[in-house]
């Protein structure tokens, strides 16, 4: 499925007609702000998800291509912080998160005029910092266990995901974002979080999702958002 997958993300440009006059391409820099959440069930376990919001270092540095006034493409890269919350009846709380570097690739139909169009596409992201922590729901100031690891095998190494967003004027946009992959490696079987001998497979469902709400512009004309005098008192 992801060898599918990965071919029909990086073949469908070829399909889209393209002429020196009407080509326009360019940089692109995005701050997200994630919604996070999983649809989970663990044995053995009343698992209750919560919603997890993150705002810190969810990066990205794209570059758009406009066929005309109302296709286009864009790719590039971006950091992000994912991951999910979960509640326990022990009472514990869990959090589980990866910095992740993807590479998407969106195809994107509207009106480039006007700034409005809607966008569509897949990405592959590196899991590369993984960190985990727990405490006692029920007291706030407890002692809190936690694991940080670097290309950990608590992870899988890499996830596929589809999305689809909405472009607003102003540079604001919305996105809809499914992983189509495990995140956490149901196949890890040793300590975690304090605990010896933990296996993953527990894990019987494990499906993230986010809703994104983001702000870009065109990193070409950044000094249309700074004041000319504040750039020239900086330097």
């Amino acid at each position: 499925m992801r060898k599918q997958f990965l071919f029909l993300l990086f073949s469908f440009p070829l399909l889209i007609p393209m002429t020196a006059e009407s080509q326009s391409v360019f940089p692109v820099s995005s701050w997200e702000s994630l919604f996070q959440w999983a649809e989970l069930d663990q044995t053995g376990f009343n698992t209750n998800p919560i919603l997890r919001y993150t705002i810190v270092l969810n990066y990205g540095q794209y570059v758009h291509a406009n066929f005309n006034n109302s296709i286009g493409l864009y790719s590039g890269l971006a950091v992000r912080n994912v991951g999910f919350i979960y509640d326990t009846d022990i009472p514990t709380k869990t959090i589980r998160r990866s910095y992740t570097l993807g590479i998407p690739l969106a195809l994107k139909l509207g009106l480039f005029d006007k700034h409005f169009y809607v966008f569509s596409g897949g990405e592959y992201e590196l899991l590369f910092h993984y960190k985990g922590k727990r405490w006692n729901s029920n007291d706030r100031n407890g002692t809190k266990i936690k694991d940080t690891e670097w290309f950990s095998a608590k992870t899988e190494r890499f996830v596929p995901s589809w999305f689809i967003g909405i472009q607003f004027p102003r540079g604001f946009n919305v996105k809809y974002k499914m992983y189509l992959g495990d995140f956490l490696n149901l196949d890890y079987v040793g300590n975690d979080l304090g605990v010896p001998n933990v296996s993953f497979s527990d894990y019987t469902e494990l499906k993230m999702h986010y809703i994104s709400l983001c702000w870009q512009f065109r990193t070409d004309q950044w000094r249309k958002y700074v004041p000319v005098d504040k750039v020239a008192d900086n330097n």
